[in-house]
């Protein structure tokens, strides 16, 4: 590797992408957008300048911290602009059951934001548990299963509006990061339709 630094300077794919806390797809298509300088071997394999791994990981966290901001933003500005008092089955909702739905959102981005920085680490109990809190949400309410998923599908589509929204930016959202979000919505959708029956109001 002479003329770009020692061994020691450049990192593989695998020890890049754990430094980063990415999947290594993920690492993948940010070389390839540039986003990262990356060498390859003569064997035709990526290496990874460290220090440019360093200053990427500085950055890493604040981009996913985006997408929770920018959908806590976006579903407050649904709610003030009467989009949900339009939604027939927000009607049933009281003032706390309405401060539990924020709660449960904030939740909600808060563990897609940790599950998004190290997707290999599913968090299955505890996507189990916002499924089964969702449900006793809904049930306390007496919402209907159908209306409980259409209420979830609203806070769905705003957090999948926000990836649009960083993949235009170029913030680092990209299609892994779509994938791995819609995956993480989907499981708790699916936790809390399995719970339903289940819970208590």
């Amino acid at each position: 590797m002479a003329g770009v630094g020692t061994r020691e300077d450049w990192l593989s794919l695998q020890e890049a992408s754990e430094r980063l806390h990415v999947h290594a797809d993920t690492l993948r298509q940010w070389a390839d957008r540039g986003r990262i300088r990356t060498f390859r071997t003569p064997g035709g394999h990526r290496r990874f300048h460290a220090a440019d791994v360093e200053a990427l990981s500085a950055h890493s966290s604040p981009e996913l911290g985006l997408l929770l901001y920018a959908s806590v933003g976006r579903a407050r500005m649904a709610a003030s602009a009467g989009q949900l008092a339009s939604e027939p089955w927000y009607a049933s909702f009281d003032e706390a059951a309405k401060e539990k739905q924020r709660e449960l959102g904030h939740d909600l981005m808060r563990l897609l934001v940790e599950y998004a920085a190290q997707p290999d680490k599913k968090n299955t109990a505890a996507i189990d548990d916002l499924g089964e809190r969702y449900a006793a949400m809904a049930r306390s309410v007496g919402l209907p299963l159908g209306d409980a998923m259409r209420a979830f599908h609203l806070f769905e589509t705003v957090v999948t509006s926000s990836v649009d929204e960083l993949a235009l930016a170029q913030a680092g959202a990209d299609a892994v990061l779509e994938r791995e979000v819609g995956w993480f919505l989907n499981e708790v959708l699916i936790a809390m339709v399995d719970a339903y029956g289940r819970v208590k109001a």
